[in-house]
């Protein structure tokens, strides 16, 4: 009892203010996202693009509203990083929220991997596409743009106070996923988020050209972010909606 007390009390002292529910709201989150888009990615092989496409978008969209209302409903380090950088966030819920979104990823594609049926493994549903080996380049480009895309949509349909798409936002950045996935799916394997593509990868000990996804997604993410909050948000109160967009953490 006295070593869970002490457990707990460590790790009140790395989440400071940040609530305990934030941060399980995260992690439960991307661990489900990983699991259910994985499995459409991996059902895809023998059903078509639109399976993956329509089934990450959609699948996003739910769990985005299952977790707005409790941690923001970031649900991708890419989202985080740019509520940081436009000062959203603080650092300490910049580095809880990812590290959350990171191991959630994890354990929702080890999950995956352990319930796909063995012919499923031959076509894992690594964030690997047909130009990921030979066309580095382009893939960053690609991962840039598709991600620049998705968080663009965040902060229009969630930031802008003129332009809050209110309870159907979480639907509409589904779908810049769902179209991310349809432009870019079969050249890079559509990641778009930086903890999809380390869950993955963990789980099947495959980091080949892992690199490339975590740089192109956040810098994605921080550009289309730092362009909306600069060129087309106007200033805002620093206390927002619980857990999304708060005051900067003193951490």
């Amino acid at each position: 009892k006295e070593q869970l007390l002490a457990a707990m009390e460590s790790i009140n002292g790395v989440l400071g203010k940040i609530p305990m529910q934030n941060v399980l709201a995260e992690f439960v989150g991307v661990a489900l996202f990983a699991f259910f888009g994985g499995a459409c990615d991996a059902n895809s092989v023998s059903s078509g693009l639109p399976t993956a496409a329509l089934g990450n978008g959609l699948c996003l969209a739910v769990l985005i509203y299952a977790t707005a209302g409790i941690s923001g409903g970031h649900l991708n380090p890419a989202v985080t990083t740019a509520m940081y950088f436009t000062k959203r966030i603080g650092s300490r819920r910049l580095w809880v929220y990812i590290a959350a979104q990171l191991l959630g990823a994890v354990v929702g594609a080890v999950f995956l991997r352990l319930t796909l049926p063995p012919a499923f493994l031959d076509t894992p549903f690594v964030t690997r596409g047909s130009l990921t080996s030979a066309h580095p380049v382009q893939v960053l480009l690609l991962e840039f743009i598709t991600t620049f895309v998705l968080v663009y949509t965040v902060f229009a349909t969630v930031c802008d106070e003129t332009g809050k798409a209110k309870n159907a936002a979480p639907l509409i950045i589904g779908l810049s996923v769902a179209v991310g996935i349809f432009a870019e799916g079969p050249f890079t394997g559509g990641s778009m988020n930086p903890a999809r593509t380390f869950g993955a990868a963990l789980a099947f000990f495959n980091f080949d050209h892992f690199l490339i996804y975590p740089i192109a997604t956040l810098l994605g993410g921080m550009a289309a972010g730092m362009l909306y909050d600069k060129f087309f948000l106007e200033p805002q109160a620093s206390d927002q909606d619980p857990g999304a967009y708060d005051e900067p953490d003193q951490a």
